[in-house]
């Protein structure tokens, strides 16, 4: 599924973001992992704080590599690599952080693959990206030259139509899960998680100031919990062939 236009995608480590995704996957790191389009650290630097013993970070783009080098981050290196390829051995990582990231690669299943490459038999998958159920486009979109922010109901629409305005795909959940296993890994759980209005503060504060204190519990809310901002995707790469 082609991409309107090319977009590294926005850096999303802010440090509220970075509390609540990475808390929300704590239980879960242990050992070396692999943090798949790294930006410029941010979220490698909260894996090690959160349980990872080391993390290796890669991301296309070498002004974030050098950005995230210049951060001095213990335990942590970085690459450049376009994803296609990763320079690594086969099972080399414990687990893979893959955080708004595979909707902007070329090729999905290319690019999951070589994550499933690298991980250790019974490693984990982490994959967090865009919920279509969540009616806000938000890396905007591009009409007539011009560039709206966050837009309304643009994941709704068919994808054919939204195409060309678009700067990466959007996947309904069964999409999203059917990537995954067809990498070859297993399941283990199927979330969301929302967004913390700190970026696009659109609510007034005091309902945000609510809001975020509801966020850990949103997710548990029957109905409601399918238009989280993005899926959240928990899988393992089995231990046998």
């Amino acid at each position: 599924m082609p991409i309107g236009k090319p977009l590294p995608g926005h850096n999303t480590a802010t440090a509220l973001n970075l509390t609540y995704r990475v808390g929300r996957i704590a239980p879960y790191l242990s050992g070396q992992w692999l943090d798949y389009g790294c930006a410029d650290g941010g979220y490698a630097s909260a894996l090690v704080s959160s349980g990872a013993s080391s993390v290796v970070g890669v991301d296309v783009e070498v002004d974030r590599i050098k950005a995230a080098i210049e951060r001095s981050i213990p335990n942590a290196t970085f690459h450049a690599s376009d994803g296609s390829k990763l320079d690594f051995p086969d099972d080399s990582f414990n687990g893979a952080f893959v955080n708004e990231v595979l909707e902007h690669v070329a090729d999905e299943q290319e690019s999951l693959r070589e994550i499933y490459r690298v991980v250790q038999p019974g490693g984990y998958l982490i994959l967090m990206s865009p919920n279509r159920w969540f009616p806000f486009e938000g890396h905007g979109i591009t009409i007539g030259g011009k560039h709206f922010p966050p837009a309304p109901l643009i994941p709704w629409l068919p994808e054919r139509l939204t195409r060309k305005w678009t700067y990466a795909r959007n996947y309904w959940p069964r999409q999203l899960t059917r990537h995954v296993r067809d990498a070859g890994f297993v399941i283990q759980e199927v979330g969301f998680v929302w967004p913390v209005f700190d970026l696009y503060p659109w609510l007034p504060k005091a309902v945000i100031s609510i809001y975020q204190r509801w966020l850990d519990r949103l997710d548990d809310i029957p109905g409601l919990r399918r238009f989280g901002l993005s899926t959240l995707i928990i899988a393992r790469k089995p231990t046998a062939p």
